[in-house]
């Protein structure tokens, strides 16, 4: 097993982004706590994560800082890197300066819900209890650090290199997420009652936006409810001036014959930016009941000419489509409407043959699957993350006012576009991209640098999702539902594979075992 691995986990060199914001904002704090921890110390990150937690209920009374020689020089003179280095130090707002053990119960005497311990923890004998316990993490620093997933900042890089091997990674990671564990609990709870709340607010809805231009019709059935329930993902057709786009699975048929009937734009083509099955499902009934053609690109005309047999899971859950049937068109270079046209740009990433419409006009971007937040953590086996970053980096090169997800949100600033709580994100468009863009740019230097370590992928996947930062422990839990329901097909494993997929065929050898239902 990887535990059992003695290389060593070779260090990384993180982005210094925030150490300089935190230090100015300390500069107009001058009543704050500062707290220096070791950034390399999977158990320092998570007790931090405490700390901000409690924090934000009691005025933001700390601010916390990786040890750096930048953050010491600026903090206090008198804080030396090699001593910061073997132990917590917290310099207080009376410049008082509190070391290991006694650092500790300073910060807890902070917050009403852990005054009792910061009080108790000064007394004979669990004072001298505390020093012991610390001083034995203190001593093993180097050989519980996991210096990667942007957290190593380098202080001590060939002691790290020497000690920090995967045992002592993965005992680190795995107690580091126990340590969380209840901010996990919390998180998955909460975001349970946001999905909950925003599934109800669009159950059986539709949004007219741009004077009845934009409409998003939010898809309903039985079992593919299950979805924006348990991980958020609303299902949606749209139609951009008379344009039907993306016209959900089978399962969603009667929702979509419902919306069709109160929707007073007259279809006049159909368009499909993907071949996935809640994008495809009803192109031909579509195409049928108003008699527009059907419009998709070659590859996904390949790809629906037959349709491969789902998985199970999927096929119960979403639906099987059926193969698309002549007649049908390929997509050109644009879409003509009765307005300006929409231009059609290819976006692999996602998946090979996906494309998006954009109206340069109304500077109004239908992106698909092409963005589906700035974080994602579990793709289909199909993705391939290399080609999706040179897509973005395309979408990044257009005047996007207008962001309209495939799965129901819009990205906006435009004061047209109406607040619609969960759904209308107030974000710049633009900004989103290139959020996405920073992310996964990080992404593909951490699993680059994985594999040049010749670290085995479930340990890659780890240092992708290290504990100090906030999104890998909060979607924790909806990510492993993910895995689990899928049978794997959506995963954080999938995320790592989806950087160093080099077959050149649009389907990777791993996308047709898992469609085949082979081994």
């Amino acid at each position: 097993m990887a535990g059992n691995d003695s290389r060593p986990i070779l260090f990384m060199r993180p982005s210094n982004t925030g150490v300089a914001e935190s230090l100015e904002e300390k500069s107009s704090a001058s009543s704050s706590y500062t707290v220096l921890y070791d950034g390399q110390c999977e158990i320092c990150q998570a007790c931090v994560s405490w700390l901000k937690t409690l924090d934000r209920e009691s005025n933001n009374q700390t601010i916390c800082l990786p040890i750096s020689a930048e953050a010491l020089s600026a903090v206090d003179s008198r804080l030396k890197m090699d001593e910061c280095l073997r132990q917590l130090h917290v310099v207080t707002p009376e410049g008082e300066i509190h070391v290991g053990w006694d650092a500790v119960t300073c910060l807890a005497r902070l917050f009403p819900s852990t005054w009792l311990v910061g009080v108790v923890g000064q007394w004979f004998p669990f004072r001298s209890a505390g020093r012991l316990l610390y001083k034995f993490v203190a001593t093993n620093r180097y050989s519980l650090s996991k210096c990667r997933g942007g957290a190593c900042r380098v202080a001590k890089p060939e002691t790290v290199r020497r000690q920090a091997r995967l045992g002592a990674f993965w005992s680190c990671y795995t107690l580091g997420f126990f340590i969380r564990l209840p901010l996990v609990l919390w998180a998955a709870i909460t975001a349970a009652a946001q999905r909950t709340s925003i599934f109800a607010r669009t159950y059986h809805k539709r949004l007219d936006l741009l004077n009845g231009r934009l409409t998003i019709l939010f898809l309903n059935g039985m079992l593919p409810n299950t979805v924006p329930l348990l991980f958020g993902e609303l299902f949606t057709a749209v139609v951009y001036d008379g344009i039907a786009i993306d016209p959900g699975s089978p399962k969603m048929r009667s929702s979509l014959a419902r919306h069709l009937r109160r929707v007073n734009t007259k279809i006049t083509k159909i368009v499909a930016t993907h071949a996935h099955e809640e994008h495809v499902g009803n192109l031909n009934w579509l195409s049928d009941m108003t008699g527009a053609p059907i419009y998709v690109s070659e590859m996904t005309a390949r790809f629906l000419t037959p349709f491969k047999q789902l998985p199970w899971v999927r096929a119960a859950i979403i639906g099987q489509p059926p193969d698309l049937k002549p007649p049908f068109e390929l997509l050109g270079e644009k879409v003509d409407t009765d307005a300006e046209g929409l231009q059609v740009v290819s976006t692999p990433g996602h998946c090979d043959d996906h494309i998006v419409l954009y109206d340069r006009k109304e500077k109004v971007l239908l992106a698909g699957d092409a963005f589906m937040g700035s974080y994602f953590a579990t793709p289909n086996p199909d993705v391939d993350s290399h080609k999706w970053l040179v897509s973005l980096e395309r979408l990044m090169e257009l005047d996007i006012e207008i962001l309209v997800e495939g799965h129901g949100h819009i990205h906006t600033l435009r004061a047209d576009v109406p607040d619609f709580p969960g759904v209308v994100i107030r974000q710049d468009p633009k900004l989103a991209i290139a959020e996405k863009l920073d992310y996964m740019r990080w992404l593909r230097e951490q699993i680059e640098s994985g594999f040049q370590e010749q670290l085995p992928v479930r340990v890659i996947e780890a240092t992708c999702f290290p504990w100090g930062k906030r999104p890998s422990w909060e979607s924790c839990a909806t990510d492993e539902c993910i895995r689990l329901l899928s049978l794997g097909h959506f995963s954080r494993t999938e995320l790592v594979r989806s950087f160093v997929r080099t077959n050149a065929d649009p389907l990777p050898t791993v996308y047709e075992v898992r469609m085949s239902g082979r081994e």
